[in-house]
């Protein structure tokens, strides 16, 4: 970071201190502070003993030379680098002496996001926006799409696969060049424009680069799995009138699988046996074993799914397993060759609830094989330019060009259901008594045994990312005005693959004739058909002849596209002096265009993959016309308890083709009564427009248990209850659901998930408010430099675009006493719909969730951070230190629903902090990095006691060390490293409640890959 203003500087007591108003207390504790390195390393042309500017020209280019910057949050060019807002900057070295693989990386990094949850590649089988492989950015945990990223400071469009993408993804941005983040955590719609609300991160890249560079290294987790390789180029040129520069990359990550850890082998419920009671002691115990049941394929850790098992009619007289030899009817069985009574090779594990699911099987190696870190490749190329046309006042052409590539894929596990037709030829005989008649797989017909087997497949994603722009800029020869034309196109072309059971398939492969050797064939040979493995016992337990699963689960393919185009213009320059300096104005015009078309694969149009939600194309565009200004006024300065006073106020107008237009805008100062000491405020709106998928998603069919019907077994309940009375109102029968004689079933309930365009959808908005305070004490040279700051943040969102969910929309429903008529239950009953009862599916519910504006958020708390650097001995000592305090971090669904509080629970830490330390010896530098999660504690969350309660929900501080050595010399540079040196494993909770990693929460805070070893190094080519 070498742009600190001269002038500012000179008769200051703190070397390169002007960096301090704005960013030196934000840096995260793994980063540098580069006013701190500028102490041994600062340019003195004039040896007056102060740092010389470095400033970053028009053209890309430095020079100690005084003259004004542009830095994120701003559009206005300043003499220093001081801002109302506070800003957090972390370099290139910063990062690379921390082990970081990539941007990526030091985005999600615990100095960055403050403990808010990252969506990251350990996400492996949930549904994410961008779709899998993706990896996005939350600030404030307000959510990936109320973080803007740019780069060089204009916008990433959205990215990656599905119909549901919102933001960035973190892959498409380059590493190799880039020469420092800056990351603004206040809202910035009034100067940005939409999604700035939680704040804006700016990717700079390094234009000064002269020459050929070689850039690589590797990350070696101890368990030898996950391993990470990346390699770069490099290059730049530079002459009188031409800048060009650029790098090309690839970052290679291996897998790492579930069972490259002992902690993820057996998921427990992680239960007490009585209150007081060490956890893990009220597990259910597999009475095979005597150990605790293991229930890895379910996400909480309840009971996942049966695997290893088959479904029959009632079997009397068969041999019981172990656990519960008394009974002596079963369904259900599993493989035993040893097992008598009536099916023999089979015993049964029959009963309902969870000590019955202990019996049967739930746990298969074939789990192990997901994985755990999912492996992915990406190519980036990146190309940036100038050239000086000597002309239209000292105007540049300028542009840059950036190509990403990402190869994703995501190894997991699933149930098998393979339902065995009545008579089948393929069934053996002491299996053939079973009848359990017509299932969703079988088309009508009869079946005889319900297979539930395991088997590993893989979902994958190609996707190409284009961005392209550039400009003119120079001077208008009014004084110190200039003026810069910008247009840019960027294209997110993404192709994936799902393999998944396709119904139709399943059927085909059912019918089967003997071929005469041993084997079968199926009756219709259409679509390479491969008839179904004979029922047996290795079938059952997941060993399936590859040959069929191919033919009945294929790769199935969708695309998704979207496109952003950018075109925008801007005026700066001073309009007159006041005291404190010349008042600057900024005012501009933007114009951008979207489009979204995912296209899923036909047979998920069509319905046709079985147990798999239906989706539709999903296609829309939207445009908006936005002006903006923005202006600054430098009160006082130089003054008797004003050695600066500032004043900076924006405004933008929007206007939507979607929704509308509107109004935002935001005002702050800065006032330092005396050198040493500055506070600094700043409050403003911001608002983020509906994205394309939110507006324009197509119905995506899935569906909900039952038991989420307020009306299923309704006549169990009080006939003075509301939810009765409503049931009753809808003429649906009091024994539905309840089994016996007329009982029409309980039918699962139906959601289809779409977008909100039809309903209306708004804008959400917003507001922020910043205040704090820097502190730099004056100190003898001996004592060294001594910084502190601490800013106070509140972000309210209103208005906020959300689904309410599928169980929420019917339970409010019935739950309504008004019902139909009431304000809430009104416009949530018309989005339940019942089927006839004369249906195969008889008073069904299909509810329509679709995107609303209903939600509220509000995040409060404070940003502590301090460094301190001072020689010591024959070097310098650097300590960094940060910590962020939440106050609240709250949302409400409805005006009428209470304020779920979050601050605290799992997944929502109150602290979080960072600290490094780092002594630099000549070309050697000793750095070491701690990080640290507060403690969590989610009881009241879940409605439990602590105190008289068999469940744990609490996490204790969380904390990581990191060490690395680095050696710098003109051309090289190597760091040896190891992260997570003490191999600190996630804490452990109870199921039940969250969605876990083993017994560990599915939180990006944690470290879940362990210890890892790590070399990077960079060589200049001459």
């Amino acid at each position: 970071m070498k742009f600190i203003n001269k002038a500012a500087l000179r008769g200051s007591t703190s070397v390169c201190a002007a960096l301090a108003a704005l960013t030196v207390f934000s840096t995260p504790a793994f980063a540098q502070d580069t006013s701190a390195a500028a102490a041994a390393e600062c340019p003195d042309a004039d040896a007056d003993g102060v740092c010389d500017p470095v400033v970053e020209n028009a053209d890309g280019t430095t020079t100690n030379d005084s003259g004004a910057i542009v830095v994120t949050g701003s559009r206005i060019q300043r003499s220093n680098f001081t801002s109302p807002s506070p800003l957090q900057v972390v370099t290139r070295d910063d990062t690379t002496i921390a082990g970081f693989n990539s941007t990526n990386e030091v985005l999600q990094s615990t100095g960055v996001t403050a403990g808010a949850r990252q969506i990251d590649n350990t996400f492996t089988g949930f549904i994410t926006d961008g779709g899998p492989g993706a990896n996005t950015l939350s600030l404030r945990s307000l959510g990936t799409a109320r973080t803007l990223i740019l780069l060089n400071g204009r916008r990433l469009a959205p990215s990656g696969t599905s119909g549901s993408l919102l933001s960035a993804d973190l892959n498409v941005l380059p590493s190799a060049i880039v020469d420092r983040i800056e990351i603004l955590k206040a809202g910035a719609s009034s100067i940005y424009g939409s999604d700035a609300i939680a704040g804006v991160v700016n990717i700079i890249t390094d234009k000064k680069t002269r020459g050929l560079v070689l850039d690589g290294g590797v990350s070696v987790p101890e368990v030898g799995e996950g391993i990470t390789k990346r390699i770069a180029v490099i290059a730049g040129y530079n002459s009188d009138r031409v800048n060009i520069s650029g790098s090309f990359e690839v970052l290679d990550r291996n897998i790492m699988t579930f069972g490259a850890h002992d902690y993820l082998l057996c998921q427990t419920e992680y239960i007490a046996s009585a209150p007081g009671q060490p956890f893990g002691s009220g597990d259910y115990k597999d009475p095979r074993t005597g150990q605790p049941k293991c229930y890895p394929s379910g996400a909480t850790g309840l009971s996942g799914v049966t695997v290893n098992t088959i479904g029959t009619s009632n079997r009397a007289g068969a041999a019981g397993g172990p656990g519960n030899p008394a009974i002596g009817t079963f369904n259900r069985f599993r493989y035993n060759p040893a097992a008598g009574g009536s099916v023999p090779g089979w015993e049964g594990v029959n009963g309902g609830g969870s000590t019955a699911l202990g019996n049967r099987d739930l746990y298969n190696q074939l789990f192990f094989n997901r994985s755990l870190v999912s492996p992915t490749t990406n190519y980036n190329g990146y190309l940036q330019g100038t050239f000086d046309l000597q002309a239209l006042g000292n105007a540049q052409l300028y542009f840059d060009a950036l190509y990403t590539r990402r190869e994703s894929s995501q190894p997991t596990f699933f149930q098998a259901t393979i339902d065995y037709l009545f008579g089948s030829p393929l069934i053996p005989n002491e299996l053939k008594f079973s009848n359990i008649g017509a299932t969703d797989q079988s088309g009508g017909k009869a079946v005889g045994v319900r297979v539930f087997s395991s088997r590993n497949y893989q979902s994958a994603q190609r996707v190409d990312y284009y961005r392209v722009g550039g400009g003119i800029r120079g001077d208008l020869g009014l004084s110190d005005w200039s003026y810069d034309l910008y247009v840019g196109q960027s294209k997110s072309d993404g192709k994936y693959s799902l393999q998944q059971l396709v119904t139709s398939r399943l059927q085909q492969a059912q019918n089967v004739v003997s071929n005469g050797a041993g084997g079968f064939n199926c009756v219709d040979t259409s679509n390479g058909c491969v008839a179904a493995p004979i029922l047996t016992g290795a079938v059952v337990n997941g060993n399936i002849p590859q040959a069929f699963l191919n033919f009945v689960a294929p790769e199935v393919f969708g695309t998704t596209k979207f496109w952003e185009t950018t075109v925008s213009g801007s005026l700066s320059g001073s309009l007159f002096a006041v005291p404190g300096g010349n008042v600057g104005l900024a005012i501009g015009a933007e114009y951008r265009r979207q489009k979204i078309d995912d296209q899923p694969p036909i047979e998920q149009q069509t319905g046709a993959l079985y147990g798999y939600s239906t989706a539709g194309i999903t296609q829309g565009k939207d445009a908006v016309r936005e002006v903006f200004a923005e202006l600054e006024v430098p009160l006082l300065a130089d003054r008797p308890f004003f050695h600066e006073l500032t004043l900076n106020g924006s405004a933008r107008y929007t206007d939507y083709n979607s929704y509308g237009s509107g109004w935002t805008y935001k005002v702050g100062g800065l006032w330092s009564p005396i050198e040493a000491l500055s506070f600094r405020a700043t409050y403003g709106t911001s608002y983020r427009a509906p994205s394309l998928s939110e507006q324009f998603q197509a119905p995506t069919a899935g569906f909900l248990s039952n038991t989420v019907d307020p009306c299923y077994q309704y006549g169990n309940k009080s006939p003075t209850l509301t939810v009765y009375k409503n049931c009753a109102a809808e003429g649906i029968p009091i024994n539905y659901g309840l089994g016996g004689a007329g009982d029409p079933l309980g039918q699962n309930v139906r959601v289809l998930s779409t977008g909100g365009a039809g309903s209306g959808i708004e804008a959400e908005t917003s507001t922020n408010l910043t205040v704090g305070a820097i502190v730099q004490p004056p100190l003898p040279a001996s004592l060294g430099k001594m910084e502190l700051a601490v800013d106070y943040f509140d972000i309210q969102v209103k208005n906020g675009v959300a689904q309410f969910g599928g169980g929420n929309i019917i339970s409010s429903c019935y739950n309504d006493v008004a019902f139909k008529s009431g304000t809430n239950g009104g416009e949530l009953c018309a989005l339940v719909v019942r089927d006839a009862a004369s249906s195969t599916t008889p008073y069904r519910a299909t509810v329509t969730n679709s995107y609303i504006n209903i939600s509220t958020n509000t995040v409060r708390g404070i940003d502590m951070n301090a460094r301190y650097v001072v020689p010591v001995g024959p070097g310098s000592l650097r300590l960094n230190v940060g910590a962020t305090k939440y106050f609240e971090q709250s949302g409400q669904t409805f005006s009428t629903n209470p304020v779920t509080e979050r601050n605290g629970d799992i997944y929502y830490p109150k602290w979080t902090g960072t600290f490094d330390a780092t002594y630099k010896i000549d070309e050697v530098s000793f750095y070491y990095g701690l990080n640290w999660v507060g403690r969590t504690n989610s009881y009241d969350a879940l409605g439990e006691d602590e105190n008289n309660s068999i469940y744990q929900f609490k996490t204790p501080n969380y904390f990581t060390h990191n060490a690395s050595v680095r050696w710098t010399t003109d051309n090289y540079a190597w760091t040896l490293g190891v992260k997570n040196f003490t191999d600190k494993e996630p804490p452990q909770i109870s199921g039940y409640g969250y969605n876990r990693l083993g017994n560990a929460p599915l939180y990006s805070g944690y470290d879940f890959v362990g210890r890892t070893f790590f070399m990077n190094f960079t060589a200049k080519v001459k």
